[in-house]
């Protein structure tokens, strides 16, 4: 296992954990992407949910904001599932994520009234929060 400088693992490296079983390979950062996706497919289903119908007079630009919004955060995940050392880990770490999403949604819709930064920044308050707070309950159910 190569590390670097500051002794962690190199990119595209497996996690190594010492225990037991099969390492964990890390999850590759296009998996964001999908995230984004999602975001775009929950604000489309939240606006239909809430007013009956779909959308339509909506600018693309919108949508662009809410797949970065889904990007970014796509990347949190990411960042936390991959410094969890067990699988048990990454599966407390995807919940909580999962737990928060349908809030951060709503927050991303309030975040507009702040403009596109407010789009972009608001959401990933609580989904890093509780991607966090995933990773510190994953790491403490996981030990030995």
């Amino acid at each position: 296992m190569s590390k670097n400088k500051k002794g962690r693992l190199a990119p595209g490296m497996a996690v190594t954990t010492g225990k037991a079983g099969p390492d964990l390979d890390p999850i590759p950062v296009y998996w964001a992407f999908v995230v984004g996706f999602v975001a775009i497919a929950a604000q489309m289903l939240t606006y239909f949910l809430r007013f009956g119908r779909w959308n339509t007079e909506s600018p693309f630009s919108d949508y662009v904001f809410f797949f970065l919004s889904g990007v970014l955060s796509g990347f949190i995940l990411i960042f936390f599932l991959n410094r969890q050392e067990t699988r048990k880990g990454r599966w407390i770490v995807l919940a909580a994520f999962l737990l928060i999403s349908p809030l951060s949604i709503l927050v991303m819709l309030g975040g507009g009234l702040f403009g596109p930064l407010g789009i972009l920044m608001w959401p990933q308050i609580p989904w890093a929060l509780f991607a966090w707070l995933g990773s510190l309950l994953g790491r403490f159910v996981s030990r030995e």
